[in-house]
């Protein structure tokens, strides 16, 4: 690993210019500065003490990393997360990463280089997913939405899988039993967490769960017309459609009318999220209610917190959900 005086040697300047360079870089000269900068990243050379360095060179900026900013739940996490933030004096920059790694590497490096302050994670990906020293590294981060709950930095988010099995039970209790489920990607801990609940919904009353009534696609609502079109048009039987998403289900509504059902009386549609779309939808979608803006203060919470020096390592917290009961799903005898 390079050292700061390989770089001040291959810089052509002195061990304390390079501290400077990284510590307080308006002392430099933009000349010397580029070079020692690009000495840096030639060598693939970071300073040793990351965590002294955020504590004197403050942006007062968080990144957020937000897999599909087009995606309502996601718009409405933000939203949460911009109100704490404007009520602590941070700034926010929210970027788009169309769920790609290489861009959140990238974004994870913006602290490294003091672009930012910390990153707050909307994605699945963990941190050490993507930067090369794990979660040892010192980078102030938090996971929200979709998390696994043992890493060492806060995450916040629900517990998928009971929320799910909420949802599966009413469906059940309304005498449901062809259940088809519009999933979303088959490779998200979200999608496989929900699978889980629905699982457990259906043992508890020992029914077995069949496999082929499921169709995988992205959480929007292109996803879930496709989704809904391939189950519906193999399965014209299905009195019920469990889909993983307020956005799959109203791509849904699309597709059954399309099919000529007519919703609810010959096919119930359940949602996921309680986006404000659904309480509008033709008939208005039976949903869980998720409290995206309370993930996202809370997210921006524990990312003031952790900018403060305060321990919150190991903090995973999961927020209530709410069945809402609307005119989508009905009783079948």
């Amino acid at each position: 690993m390079a050292q700061i005086r390989d770089v001040a040697k291959l810089a052509a300047v002195s061990p304390a210019t390079v501290s400077r360079a990284f510590s307080d870089p308006s002392k430099l000269s933009t000349t010397t500065l580029e070079r020692v900068l690009a000495a840096a990243e030639e060598l693939k050379y970071k300073p040793s003490s990351l965590a002294q360095l955020f504590r004197e060179k403050r942006t007062n900026t968080v990144l957020v990393m937000v897999p599909d900013i087009a995606n309502v739940l996601f718009a409405r996490v933000v939203s949460g997360i911009e109100r704490v933030a404007v009520e602590n004096k941070f700034n926010l920059i929210v970027s788009d990463t169309g769920d790609d790694a290489a861009i959140e590497s990238v974004g994870v490096e913006m602290v490294e280089t003091y672009r930012a302050d910390g990153v707050i994670q909307l994605g699945e990906r963990p941190l050490d997913q993507l930067h090369h020293e794990g979660e040892h590294c010192a980078i102030p981060f938090v996971q929200a939405i979709s998390a696994d709950p043992r890493g060492r930095y806060p995450t916040v988010g629900i517990d998928d899988r009971s929320a799910a099995a909420m949802m599966a039970e009413h469906l059940l209790a309304c005498g449901h039993r062809r259940i088809g489920v519009l999933a979303g990607l088959k490779d998200r801990l979200v999608t496989q967490e929900r699978l889980a609940g629905i699982r457990d919904a259906l043992a508890a009353r020992e029914l077995p769960f069949d496999e082929t009534m499921v169709a995988y696609g992205p959480y929007s609502m292109a996803g879930g017309e496709n989704s809904a079109m391939r189950l519906l048009s193999r399965e014209r039987n299905v009195s019920a459609l469990f889909c993983m998403s307020d956005e799959i289900a109203i791509g849904a509504i699309r597709a059954a009318h399309d099919l000529g059902f007519n919703l609810p009386n010959d096919l119930s549609i359940s949602g996921f999220d309680n986006i404000e779309f659904g309480k509008y939808c033709t008939p208005p979608l039976t949903t869980v209610m998720q409290p995206a803006e309370r993930i996202g203060e809370v997210a921006m919470i524990h990312m003031c917190d952790i900018l403060r020096g305060h321990a919150v390592t190991g903090i995973h917290e999961m927020l209530s959900t709410e069945l809402v009961v609307r005119a989508s799903v009905r009783e079948v005898g």
